[in-house]
């Protein structure tokens, strides 16, 4: 499956640090769509297994060599989550049954893991890898959400919640769910960190951020979030 949008005229994609990001590329109203994209490679799912979903999608890249190919092409964000011995078991034994490169498939892994969404719509459910969808960053303050359409099976659509100005970044809440931001900067940041390994520095968040964590170094912040979860 090739991805058939190509031309978004109202967004463009630009460098942000090591990684890439899309932002406005003209002044957009609220309710606009911004893009349309299908994935590049999409692993359906059955009850029960959301949990193993990433991993059935990295499979079934790296069993196909066409797909193995065009995902490895693609500049995706590459987040080295941390692997136990069970994730790097997995690993050597995925590479040794479709004689892979360790070390490329290790590479594949990180940016699956960073990149995957999950997608449920009349009873599709799986997840995949839309690479221009990906460039999306996530705020607690969003600009837009991204949402699904019957007529269109598999295209993720990106669609503006509030007036954004041209060269404005593009952000939605990875967690798809109202709930999620009506909560306080310890609970969405220790839910971001366990889900997606990483603090948020968005407005909102710089604005909330307890001054007790003022100047302190991220890893002190992590292991103050894991200590409240536990007491939690």
């Amino acid at each position: 499956m090739t991805t058939t949008h190509t031309s978004f005229p109202l967004v463009t994609v630009t460098g942000w640090g090591r990684e890439r990001q899309l932002v406005a590329a003209a002044d957009v109203d609220t309710g606009v769509l911004l893009l349309a994209e299908y994935p590049i490679a999409f692993a359906r799912t059955h009850p029960g297994e959301d949990e193993a979903g990433p991993w059935l999608l990295l499979e079934l890249i790296v069993s196909t060599g066409e797909l193995f190919e065009r995902v490895s092409a693609q500049d995706l964000k590459l987040t080295k989550w941390p692997l136990s011995q069970e994730d790097e078991e997995r690993l050597e034994q995925l590479a040794r049954k479709y004689r892979r490169n360790p070390k490329k498939l290790a590479l594949l892994y990180h940016r699956v893991a960073a990149n995957n969404l999950r997608y449920t719509q009349e009873g599709v459910t799986g997840f995949g890898i839309w690479p221009v969808l990906s460039c999306v960053n996530h705020s607690c303050a969003p600009n837009a959400k991204v949402c699904a359409t019957p007529p269109h099976p598999l295209a993720e659509l990106l669609i503006a919640t509030r007036p954004i100005t041209a060269g404005e970044p593009i952000c939605w809440n990875y967690f798809s769910d109202e709930a999620f931001l009506g909560q306080d900067w310890f609970q969405r940041n220790a839910q971001l960190h366990r889900d997606f390994q990483f603090l948020c520095r968005c407005s909102r968040c710089e604005a909330e951020r307890p001054a007790q964590f003022a100047g302190e170094p991220a890893a002190a912040v992590i292991e103050a979030l894991r200590g409240d979860s536990r007491r939690g």
